[in-house]
Formats: C-alpha cells, structure tokens, sequence
C-alpha cells in the first residue's frame, strides 16, 4: 500500500506544478495584454494631442 499512496502524492504533485505553471502562463499573457493595451491608450492620447494643438478635430 505505501507505494500506492507514494505514487499518487508524486502524481497529484506533478499535477500540482503543471496546473501552476499553466496559471502562471495565463497570468504571464495577460499582462502582456494589458502592456500591449496601455500603450495603444497612450498612442491614441498622443494622437489626439497632436491634433488638438494642431487645431484638427481628431478621429475617433
């Protein structure tokens, strides 16, 4: 019996690490997400910064 039990700690430890790898993962693409949106944000105000003081309505 104690192999049996030794086994399924190694396996439900394995399964632990991988489910936390793949959380890390997913956490790792969303704040790639949230760079990536942040930096559009901040090209869209410089653009329409740059047509307000060029007097041109900007487009939306």
């Amino acid at each position: 019996m104690p192999e049996k039990n030794e086994r399924g700690a190694e396996e439900g430890t394995l399964e632990l690490e991988q489910e936390l790898q793949r959380e890390r993962r997913e956490h790792a693409l969303i704040d790639e997400e949230k760079l990536g949106m942040d930096e559009l944000e901040e090209e869209r105000l410089r653009r329409d910064l740059a047509h307000e003081s060029a007097g041109t309505p900007a487009k939306k």
